[in-house]
């Protein structure tokens, strides 16, 4: 299963995968799946997920990258 760095950023933007989950409508059951490395989801998933975590930046942050979050593994 793909790497990500959905959880440690997560994490670190002080939400609970409950909050992710109402940010980028996900379900929680999905956002916890993808950080466990149990699922791959679709990159509109992805990209919902990766919305999510944007609208908890601050104004002047940089946005997360989909490539940073989500990183494309060399056997693609």
């Amino acid at each position: 299963m793909k790497e990500n760095r959905l959880k440690s950023r997560r994490i670190a933007e002080g939400l609970t995968i409950t909050d992710l989950s109402r940010l980028s409508k996900i379900s929680t059951k999905v956002i916890s799946q993808t950080e466990r490395f149990m699922i791959d989801p679709t990159e509109v998933t992805k990209r919902k997920i990766l919305n999510g975590l944007n609208a908890v930046k601050r104004p002047g942050e940089n946005p997360y990258e989909f490539e940073y979050i989500f990183p494309r593994s060399e056997k693609e």
